[in-house]
């Protein structure tokens, strides 16, 4: 499985959602974990195969990603029916409320398609999946959306279709396997404020996800993901965090690699501006202590001059402290008031 194309893909959402899910471990892990049970168990999932085509609307493409399987079903009369499961993910700011009809349209073309190709029609099973904070909102079937008396639906076209709200779900039950489950954990938190404090969890994943090792292109298109739909959160940290869990499995050259070596660039370019900073930091304090000494001594010669005493010179108190210097003001306007006693 190759990178991400980000030329087909518009937004972070997307790529990351097509290809996470263009792996069909991920795809089958989703189906079993979401779809209804009863129709998962319709399904040979050993069969599954991504297929290449997509049916969004060009204006659509910023706001969705499709991706089609398609799937042997279980055996009728001695006979396997191929079927095709339809993943859709939504990703704007609310739920579309035209959902249902696009899904709809995307159908129809499925079938346009195969019966140009000499193919029969076949069932088709969409899923949205959905990952913006806000809950899923819009109609899921067409009885919903069309509105009208629902006896009525039954002379005329019915459709619905379940939801993957990924953030109403909690982390432990949005998928059993672990690669699945950091992408849609990363989908489900990269728009809430805790973000950076699932990063390890999420990242951890990808330690866990039954291969013999880590696959450096998971580890890039993740990161990839994050910094672009985080950029707040620090390079040092990412870094840092990447060598945590990953001490030794970073290939040289990898994106995984140069975020590290940014990271400590990074990380020695903030020491630096630290110190400066503290450096000035101390030197407005060293500045104030002098010039609290030089007021004080100024006190000591006006104090001395009222008394008619020889001034002492300035600096014959350079190493004198501050309290040292207080001391000696204290002296001399206790004689001023002992005088006027």
């Amino acid at each position: 499985m190759g990178a991400m194309d980000d030329s087909k893909l518009p937004t972070p959402h997307n790529n990351l959602f097509h290809y996470g899910l263009s792996h069909a471990h991920a795809a089958r892990d989703l189906i079993q974990t979401h779809l209804p049970a009863d129709l998962v168990a319709a399904l040979d999932l050993d069969s599954l195969e991504l297929q290449k085509d997509t049916f969004v609307d060009d204006e659509l493409r910023d706001s969705y990603s499709d991706l089609l399987y398609s799937v042997q079903l279980a055996e009728q009369d001695g006979k396997s029916i191929e079927g095709q499961v339809y993943l859709l993910m939504e990703h704007k700011s609310r739920s579309d409320p035209m959902t249902c009809f696009q899904l709809l349209r995307y159908i129809v073309r499925i079938w346009e398609q195969r019966l140009r190709n000499g193919k029969s029609l076949c069932p088709v099973f969409p899923l949205v999946v959905y990952h913006v904070p806000e809950a899923w909102s819009a109609p899921v079937s067409l009885e919903d959306l069309i509105g009208g008396p629902r006896r009525l639906f039954g002379y005329g076209v019915r459709m619905a279709y379940p939801v993957l709200d990924i953030g109403r779900i909690p982390d432990e039950l949005l998928a059993t396997d672990p690669f699945l489950q950091s992408v849609l954990g990363l989908l489900k938190y990269s728009r809430r404020r805790d973000f950076e404090d699932k990063l390890e969890f999420l990242l951890r994943c990808l330690l866990e996800s039954g291969m013999a090792e880590l696959q450096t292109e998971h580890l890039d298109a993740v990161l990839v993901y994050i910094t672009t739909v985080s950029p707040s959160i620090p390079m040092e940290t990412l870094a840092m965090t990447i060598q945590k869990i990953f001490p030794t499995q970073i290939e040289p050259g990898s994106i995984a690699d140069q975020y590290i070596k940014k990271g400590r660039q990074e990380g020695i370019q903030e020491g630096r501006q630290e110190g400066l900073l503290e450096g000035i930091k101390e030197g407005r304090q060293e500045g104030r202590q002098e010039g609290r000494k030089e007021g004080e001594i100024q006190l000591i010669n006006t104090l001395q001059e009222i008394l008619g005493l020889t001034l002492s010179d300035a600096s014959s108190f350079q190493d004198r402290s501050l309290e040292q210097l207080q001391a000696i003001t204290n002296e001399l306007r206790q004689q001023i008031r002992d005088r006027k006693n």
